[in-house]
């Protein structure tokens, strides 16, 4: 499968990891499509805990509130540096565990072993092809093409202040993001998020399906076609 993909290369921007987003790996002239989950959320469970992280205490105060302490359990995935399931070395490898909170406080963990297989959705609020692919999400999950099985979580990253749609949690509102939502920490030492480095990020949007054993099952950067998406999704409950 040959996908048509237009992604966000990230870089370094002043004290945190940032992203431009425009450009495009490959030709076509891919519309913008991905997929959301089912209406059950096991991926998000409150504690009064959260996770055993803190938020970093030089954090510009244009973040407060909007980065959130995160936990990433196992070994980070490598960047992504292919658009072939079969050339990337982090398939069928397990996936680390993320804990973090939503904008709301409310804690979520990603474990796909625990919970049943997983979609994980990185966002950023300023990307275009983000923007242009949450309503195609949305509309999936409204025609009910995502699995009952199937978990949908998105890592709300790479936030940046004085670009489009910021705040990043009045955005996901505004685009009717119903499934639970990670605000990313900032490793401000390193000058890197934290979830997206740990799942191999290299570009918005960035979808890792991860199967019920807590596998890898395919990572890719940028756009798909929404058959496609919808063909993996419905696989994924059978992968492990």
């Amino acid at each position: 499968m040959k996908p048509t993909r237009r992604t966000a290369a990230i870089v370094l921007v002043g004290a945190f990891a940032l992203s431009a987003c425009g450009g495009s790996n490959d030709s076509g002239d891919g519309t913008p499509e991905t997929d959301a989950s089912s209406g059950a959320d096991p991926v998000s469970t409150p504690s009064p805990d959260g996770p055993n992280a803190t938020i970093a205490p030089d954090l510009p105060d244009a973040l407060e509130g909007l980065i959130g302490p995160v936990e990433v359990i196992g070994n980070a995935l490598p960047p992504l540096e292919t658009v072939d399931f079969t050339d990337d070395p982090a398939v069928g490898t397990p996936a680390p565990v993320l804990v973090g909170r939503g904008y709301d406080g409310q804690t979520i963990r990603i474990d796909a072993k625990a919970s049943g297989p997983t979609m994980v959705v990185f966002l950023a609020h300023w990307c275009s092809h983000c923007n242009a692919e949450i309503p195609v999400l949305n509309q999936l999950r409204d025609d009910d093409r995502i699995p009952a099985d199937v978990n949908v979580v998105a890592v709300s990253t790479a936030v940046a202040p004085g670009q489009p749609n910021f705040p990043p949690d009045q955005w996901l509102t505004d685009k009717d993001w119903t499934f639970p939502a990670i605000a990313d920490g900032v490793d401000m030492q390193s000058e890197s998020f934290i979830g997206a480095g740990a799942f191999g990020v290299t570009g918005f949007p960035f979808i890792t399906l991860i199967d019920a054993n807590g596998n890898v099952a395919a990572r890719w950067s940028g756009e798909r076609e929404p058959s496609e998406i919808a063909s993996l999704l419905a696989s994924l409950p059978n992968i492990a």
